[in-house]
């Protein structure tokens, strides 16, 4: 990927704003009325997340790309105060997508395993397409003499956080009633986008980033686990867990 990145670099020097133009494919699903549509965490009173600092400001010219912008390097995301494009960048959380407007993505039914997301317009390599969104809950900490089955990990619609809140428990991001598009993002061995974990201060977002260039008609697809791809049944939508992962070039 560092490759793809730094080709791309040289193609594309000045940070550019994606397309909302597109091509027409199957019908388009409409979002589930099940599911309210949100953007980022929505963070109940009480929980608070250990911070880290903000960061200095980064000297990126034309673009933050993950591979050379030091906040990026340090998994702190883009913000004006930190960033030397004032965040107009490919290190800022964003999302292609809205349900009250035609968007870049779409949600199509695909032939076995349900909702996916596909894009009608060229994405390229590092760009952020959204957001894994939720409500976050926090649990209690792993202690000894504990039940095998009462330990946490990474199942159905929620997703583990690296990040720890102050009481020292665990926190998740619930994305059964509250969630992004991406919550539709298929499981493929081989896939094309990577959620990757970043905060600045006490905020924490996990940003869906591509991880090479699609055509228009491509679908986005993360890889669940190794577990899943040494098995050879088909997974549904959303019936297994997302790693989330630091970012690694």
């Amino acid at each position: 990927m560092k490759d793809q990145l730094r080709a791309l670099h040289l193609r594309r020097p000045v940070f550019v704003e994606r397309s909302t133009e597109g091509f027409t494919m199957m019908a388009e699903v409409k979002w589930p009325a099940s599911v309210e549509f949100i953007k980022t965490f929505e963070v109940p009173d009480g929980i608070r997340l250990v911070g880290i600092g903000c960061g200095e400001k980064c000297e990126c010219v034309g673009d933050c790309f993950i591979h050379s912008c030091t906040n990026a390097q340090l998994t702190i995301y883009c913000t004006p105060g930190c960033c030397g494009m004032r965040a107009a960048c490919s290190n800022t959380p964003q999302t292609l997508y809205s349900p009250k407007k035609p968007s870049p993505l779409r949600l199509y039914v695909t032939e076995r395993v349900g909702l996916g997301v596909f894009t009608t317009i060229y994405i390229k390599v590092g760009d952020v397409v959204g957001e894994y969104a939720g409500m976050l809950c926090e649990y209690d900490a792993i202690v000894e003499g504990q039940p095998t089955r009462a330990l946490k990990e990474n199942c159905g619609y929620t997703m583990l956080l690296h990040a720890k809140s102050v009481k020292n428990k665990y926190v998740y991001v619930e994305a059964l009633e509250y969630e992004s598009i991406t919550r539709f993002t298929s499981h493929a061995c081989e896939p094309n986008v990577q959620f990757v974990e970043v905060q600045k201060r006490t905020t924490v977002k996990v940003m869906a980033v591509m991880l090479k260039t699609v055509r228009p008609g491509s679908q986005l697809t993360v890889n669940y686990g190794n577990d899943i791809c040494s098995s050879a049944r088909m997974i549904s939508v959303g019936s297994r867990h997302r790693q989330v992962n630091p970012f690694v070039l």
